[in-house]
């Protein structure tokens, strides 16, 4: 027999084995049972909206059972679309691995501040409504006054974003006043002072006074006679900061 043949019955030789073990595996792959549900929450706050418990409830309630079911049983899609029925859940990953568990992986939505006035929700940070807010533990801004949902997710967006992405200002802040005319005030950690900073339009400007408004805070002479000296500061004016004691 020549080399050439040898070659050829060699890899078809092969290739039967490979497919009678593919075979014999996924044979094995679906009579076997799924032994253990294991649920990752990923979140970049400290705190979770969603409990591993809250999900494990979520799909006892569909009736969608899981442990000692048939891997081959197991409808993933129907899982995945079960727990992202909650609001509070952007996306979620549901996998059977080899050693016979379903990995649920959950990424959840990150609320950047809250709504209250005759409504109620977040606004989140890819800019969705979050009805029905729940308690966390730990602070958000709080929005009042005139404010609709069209505003709220877009330029108070926008505004609240510029806030946060400031490391002081984001501390300084606290609540949020939108009037009728959609005039913006500020009220701070020190709880008796107010900061009229006025329109939040897309080209009104308010990154600058913003900026003098850090500036003003962080000066030294502001340092020497305490932050808690004014009663009202008014950004409104250009170049200009107005103080009132």
């Amino acid at each position: 027999m020549s080399l050439r043949r040898v070659v050829i019955v060699v890899l078809i030789l092969s290739a039967l084995a490979i497919l009678i073990f593919s075979i014999r595996f996924n044979g094995k792959l679906r009579d076997a049972l799924c032994s253990e549900i294991v649920i990752e929450i990923r979140n970049e706050k400290p705190y979770s909206f969603v409990s591993k418990r809250a999900v494990m409830e979520a799909i006892e309630k569909a009736g969608l059972q899981v442990v000692g079911q048939r891997i081959e049983d197991i409808k993933l899609d129907k899982i995945r679309s079960v727990i992202e029925k909650n609001p509070y859940i952007l996306s979620a990953r549901c996998y059977v691995s080899k050693a016979n568990r379903m990995y649920i992986d959950i990424e959840e939505r990150q609320p950047m501040f809250r709504v209250v006035n005759f409504e109620n929700y977040f606004v989140d940070n890819r800019r969705v409504m979050l009805e029905n807010p729940i308690a966390i533990p730990t602070y958000l801004p709080v929005v009042s006054g005139a404010v609709t949902k069209t505003f709220a997710r877009n330029e108070l967006f926008d505004f609240v974003a510029y806030i946060q992405a400031d490391e002081f200002l984001s501390k300084l802040i606290q609540q949020i006043y939108v009037s009728q005319n959609l005039n913006i005030e500020l009220i701070t950690a020190l709880g008796n002072q107010v900061i009229k900073v006025g329109r939040i339009d897309k080209n009104s400007g308010f990154e600058a006074r913003l900026r003098r408004l850090k500036s003003f805070y962080l000066s030294k002479t502001l340092n020497h006679i305490g932050w808690d000296k004014y009663t009202a500061i008014d950004l409104r004016f250009d170049k200009q900061i107005v103080c009132k004691r």
